[in-house]
């Protein structure tokens, strides 16, 4: 697994391990905080973007005036990977060609690995992670 730095991968290590303490972690987890991660505003907002106690997105934290064009579409990527989000008004713009025109793209694709790990292969068949 790659991390953007090592803040990241502290974020990603710390919040894993706070969730396995309550409950069992599984793809959606990994990749939604993977991908909350790679933001240094995502991780200073990650209370006001998820409801860990109700396992909720919060989707009026894509209009939050703390959001930058890049922060926005960490969150929009970490929506999709969670539930499928694809924003119903115009809060969010989910669609690849928006959220991937970043250079966050290189995580992004990580996070995906981390969501649909059945699906990660290496073309010669082998598990890319």
């Amino acid at each position: 697994m790659y991390f953007k730095d090592n803040k990241h991968k502290e974020f990603y290590e710390n919040t894993i391990k706070q969730i396995e303490e309550i409950r069992k972690i599984d793809g959606y987890y990994r990749s939604f905080i993977y991908t909350l991660g790679i933001c240094e505003i995502t991780r200073k907002h990650v209370n006001e973007i998820f409801d860990m106690a109700s396992q909720e997105i919060k989707p009026d934290a894509l209009v939050k005036n703390w959001q930058t064009g890049s922060s926005k579409k960490v969150t929009e990527l970490s929506f999709n990977l969670w539930n499928d989000f694809a924003g119903d008004d115009e809060k969010a713009n989910c669609q690849v060609s928006h959220i991937f025109s970043c250079s966050y793209a290189p995580y992004f694709y990580e996070a995906i690995k981390l969501r649909f790990p059945e699906y990660a292969k290496t073309i010669e068949g082998e598990e890319d992670m």
